[in-house]
């Protein structure tokens, strides 16, 4: 029989809650070491399908048990930011929620009112009760009870294509059964185009906004908010917006 440690346990607590620190602080803008990426992608660049189509035919399960085609999404909306995780995930991907809440609570703007949220699973084996319990956490976080945040699953095919025409990598540790990934808010416009990505797991609500602004041609804001955006520049090297000034 194995016997674990006290110290061993507390210096793996510790571990834990230090990588987690650094990823926060560090908005977790690229892949860990382990990652294998797509060695096709000069210098590693995960992010390179901008302006190019996904695939809204693909078709994946909602929080409520419906199966939905990715199009269903966008219907009386212009935009759907969709985040990437797996429902299991206690560390990187609770931090990306809450902070992602936070920010939309403080933006204030009416989520399902011209854009929604749509947060897709890329472990096959979660489920959508799995998906309504996320829905039920974090939805009223955004200080909106009837804000429109999707939590689907889906099978290994649709994934797989939908992760491809975002050029998004993960890997699993069978060791530990936790998932390596990066973090981003992707802005797919409503003919399906991949318009926009922030980088990490931190965000300031006027980079939303500007990506909401851009990403629905200035349908989205209101006309102070569209003026603000052109004195902030999106820098594709590190998914973010710089002033000009």
């Amino acid at each position: 029989m194995n016997i674990i440690k006290k110290d061993d346990f507390k210096y793996k607590f510790l571990k834990v809650i230090l990588i987690s620190f650094f990823q926060l602080i560090l908005g977790v803008s690229a892949f860990s070491k382990e990652v294998t990426i797509n060695k096709n992608i000069p210098n590693g660049e995960i992010f390179e399908k901008l302006n190019q189509k996904i695939d809204l035919n693909l078709t994946f399960t909602n929080q409520d048990g419906k199966k939905i085609k990715l199009k269903d999404l966008f219907v009386n909306e212009e935009v759907v930011i969709f985040t990437l995780n797996y429902f299991k995930c206690t560390t990187m991907c609770a931090f990306q929620f809450v902070n992602l809440a936070t920010t939309l609570k403080k933006m204030d703007w009416p989520i399902g009112s011209g854009f929604r949220i749509a947060t897709i699973s890329f472990d096959p084996y979660d489920t959508y009760e799995i998906a309504k319990e996320k829905q039920k956490v974090w939805v009223p976080k955004t200080g909106q009870k009837d804000a429109k945040w999707d939590f689907l699953v889906g099978d290994s095919k649709n994934i797989n294509v939908f992760l491809k025409d975002l050029n998004f990598y993960y890997e699993l540790d069978p060791h530990t059964g936790e998932y390596s990934h990066g973090a981003a808010l992707f802005f797919i416009k409503n003919d399906g185009t991949f318009y926009r990505y922030l980088y990490g797991i931190v965000y300031e609500p006027q980079d939303i906004k500007n990506a909401l602004v851009e990403s629905s041609n200035g349908k989205l804001g209101s006309f102070f908010e569209r003026i603000y955006t052109k004195f902030k520049k999106f820098q594709i090297q590190t998914g973010k917006y710089a002033s000009l000034f």
